[in-house]
């Protein structure tokens, strides 16, 4: 058998990517708590003597109960800085010098909730988008038919304006109704990203340009807030730019008299893991959105917008998804609304 160095298993204890415990489990104090676990629970290196955590006696119930050293559960538990935490735990009773110690591993259960919905959420999009791709071959077709025989018809009726005027407005909604295939079948494409290295102030700049004329028409003032020295990040700038025209687009819509749009790029660290985020914010004094309705402006065709087709924003969620990004909306309504996109900042 290999002897594997002490120094080797200390090395992983601190730099170890979850959160790991040391805890007596005669008086439930914290014995030890790598960077993480602190960063986690808001401890500095002098809590951590000074920490107890009771809500462990569990550990030694369930251990009893099923006659293992093994146990894997969830508890909540009360930190510093942070109010109570729920964790996922897996824990291995040991002995050591005479006493019963808990080795706890630790996750951030909302964290673990994230990414479970994130997965669940992917999985409806490709869904979602097999079933458009098929559904919008079948309607073009007939849609096709439909409007060559309104033309038609339109031709046959001369002057007569009553019959001319309902023809248009049925032409009208024909190709309203193309205009969705498009971007329906757009939602549901596949195709191979294009990656660069991309300066986000750049993009931001560069699609504010070709959006000036929307903001101008309403009288919008906008305002840029770019960090100088932003890092880039690896994607494809046809996705990034895509994703800037759906979140500003919303916002000239949402905004009305004395209409304001704020664009900020700025680099953020977690307080809770060890990752940092390039992110761009978009933030408007628009009409907002009801609390009722942020649970699903991401849900494909949802909108409340007269010609609107309630892609945008699912387009915008499965483009970040490519990129393992991340969407935080914020909203009240009357007072407008924050939209923050982060991208996962890896340094070389």
């Amino acid at each position: 058998m290999v002897t594997i160095p002490t120094e080797i298993f200390r090395l992983y204890f601190e730099e170890s990517n979850d959160a790991i415990l040391l805890i007596d489990g005669s008086n439930w104090k914290l014995l030890a708590a790598n960077k993480f676990a602190q960063k986690l629970f808001g401890l500095s290196e002098d809590d951590v003597s000074k920490t107890t955590f009771p809500q462990f006696k569990r550990i030694i119930k369930l251990a009893r109960r099923d006659n293992t050293e093994s146990v894997f559960t969830e508890l909540t538990l009360d930190t510093k800085d942070f109010g109570e935490v729920r964790v996922d735990i897996y824990a291995k009773l040991i002995e050591w010098d005479g006493k019963q110690i808990i080795v706890a591993t630790c996750r951030n259960v909302a964290d673990h909730y994230f990414m479970s919905e994130k997965l669940v959420q992917t999985d409806k999009l490709v869904l979602l988008g097999q079933i458009s791709a098929s559904l919008v071959h079948e309607i073009r077709n007939p849609l096709a038919a439909i409007n060559l025989n309104l033309q038609l018809m339109n031709r046959a009726v001369g002057d007569n304006k009553e019959l001319q005027s309902y023809i248009s407005s049925a032409l009208q909604g024909v190709e309203r109704i193309s205009k969705l295939i498009d971007v329906t079948l757009g939602f549901s494409r596949q195709s191979t990203p294009q990656i660069e290295e991309i300066n986000l102030n750049a993009i931001v700049i560069n699609t504010v340009d070709l959006m000036n004329h929307l903001m101008k028409k309403k009288e919008i003032s906008i305002t840029f807030d770019l960090k100088k020295d932003i890092p880039p990040i690896s994607a494809d700038p046809k996705h990034i730019q895509q994703i800037l025209i759906n979140l500003i687009s919303n916002s000239i819509d949402a905004v009305e008299g004395n209409g304001k749009i704020i664009l900020k790029t700025f680099l953020e660290e977690s307080a809770e893991i060890k990752e940092k985020f390039v992110c761009i914010s978009v933030e408007d004094n628009g009409v907002g959105i009801p609390e009722e309705d942020l649970d699903k402006i991401f849900n494909p065709f949802f909108t409340k917008k007269p010609n609107g087709t309630g892609l945008g924003m699912a387009i915008t969620q499965k483009l970040l998804y490519k990129y393992n990004g991340t969407i935080i909306v914020s909203s009240k309504p009357g007072q407008g609304t924050k939209i923050i996109i982060k991208f996962p900042f890896v340094q070389d």
